[in-house]
């Protein structure tokens, strides 16, 4: 049964995710727009799928356990199969999208006797160059042969709908890791972690923050109190979730919860690519989460949720803190911003060349031909 089917069929019009969405409260129940998507398509104008911010907090509400942001996906899915040109106003996010696997960004490098990488995702490198290379130096001394993918898992154009491209991007990259013997990645975006996670065929995945230990840093109190922001990626992801608070208690932070956290999470502002279209939808998650945070300087472990937030509050990625905890706490850590994240990721791959020479190397084109 198609996602679109399940919701007309199984919603029950509680209105919980009507109350939680302001996407919804615009446009209405799930179960009404999939009778409109079903019966008359021209009169439903359907371009409002590309409105949702697919963060799927009407999941994580649901007393049924129903999924209408997979209902919206679909109904992208069969837009952009229909007519690609769909998406001429995301063009922007797709071109960010199709730098990260070009000869000029990507690269891999995989040791002798590697079988498991470090994946830190497009964000994270570009804005955070320096705590990557002390991420990467703290994971070498408990994984010694442990590689480096820099790539892009192309999430983007998989939440567009343009599964015909994700579909080539990610099976090719897939199966550069299965030829090289890679069995495990390591993940510090969220996304990519959950991209991995359902499409990833042989290779486990975890996130950075599930293997990650301090336990060389004195646990103490630290007056100062914080709230985690956790990213729609990790909405169910309950390890990743706990682990990254276990991080900030070795540190000594009490952390205050905010009303919607883990399972009811709001989106940064950033998911589903919707700021493209309304920029005021997006902005409206962002102001939400900014509003429940109040005077409490915010956590995340996201770089792109970290850049949406620190815009409008306090907030830190939870590797600064790991890693330049005093210069963060000073307001001192620099964080990248474009255009200058292109130049970070192109630096950090031109260091990581003359670094780690033994083994194989090369770009996803090298590699894949």
């Amino acid at each position: 049964m198609s996602a679109i089917c399940h919701i007309l069929k199984e919603c029950v019009n509680c209105e919980i995710c009507i109350k939680e969405c302001a996407f919804l409260q615009e446009y209405g129940s799930p179960q009404k727009l999939a009778a409109d998507w079903l019966e008359n398509r021209e009169i439903a104008n359907p371009k409002y799928a590309f409105d949702c911010s697919l963060c799927g907090l009407c999941h994580g509400v649901c007393p049924k356990n129903l999924d209408p942001s997979a209902m919206f996906l679909a109904m992208r899915k069969e837009l952009v199969a229909e007519d690609d040109r769909i998406l001429k106003q995301h063009r922007t996010i797709r071109t960010y999208e199709k730098r990260g696997s070009s000869p000029l960004f990507s690269w891999f490098h995989f040791p002798v006797n590697c079988d498991t990488v470090l994946f830190p995702g497009c964000a994270f490198t570009g804005s955070r160059p320096e705590t990557f290379t002390r991420l990467f130096h703290h994971l070498q001394k408990t994984i010694p042969h442990i590689g480096i993918v820099l790539d892009c898992c192309t999430k983007p154009s998989h939440d567009l709908g343009d599964m015909e491209y994700f579909t080539k991007m990610f099976h090719e990259l897939n199966q550069i890791l299965s030829t090289n013997s890679i069995r495990k990645v390591l993940t510090t975006c969220p996304n990519c972690y959950r991209i991995f996670k359902e499409y990833g065929k042989g290779i486990e995945v975890q996130t950075v923050y599930e293997t990650l230990s301090l336990t060389e840093k004195k646990s103490r109190k630290i007056n100062r109190e914080i709230t985690v922001h956790d990213p729609c990626g990790a909405r169910f992801a309950k390890n990743v979730q706990q682990s990254v608070r276990n991080l900030l208690q070795q540190q000594g932070f009490v952390v205050r919860e905010m009303e919607h956290n883990r399972t009811r999470t709001f989106c940064c502002g950033e998911g589903g690519s919707a700021g493209f279209l309304r920029p005021d939808f997006a902005r409206s998650w962002t102001k939400k989460r900014v509003e429940e945070a109040g005077s409490s300087e915010v956590v995340c472990y996201c770089a792109g949720c970290a850049h949406f937030l620190g815009d409008n509050s306090v907030t830190h990625h939870i590797l600064d803190l790991c890693f330049f905890q005093e210069t963060v706490l000073a307001g001192k850590r620099k964080v990248g911003k474009a255009p200058f994240t292109y130049w970070n990721r192109y630096h950090l791959k031109r260091i990581l060349k003359k670094n780690l020479q033994a083994g194989l190397s090369g770009t996803r084109n090298q590699l894949r031909d």
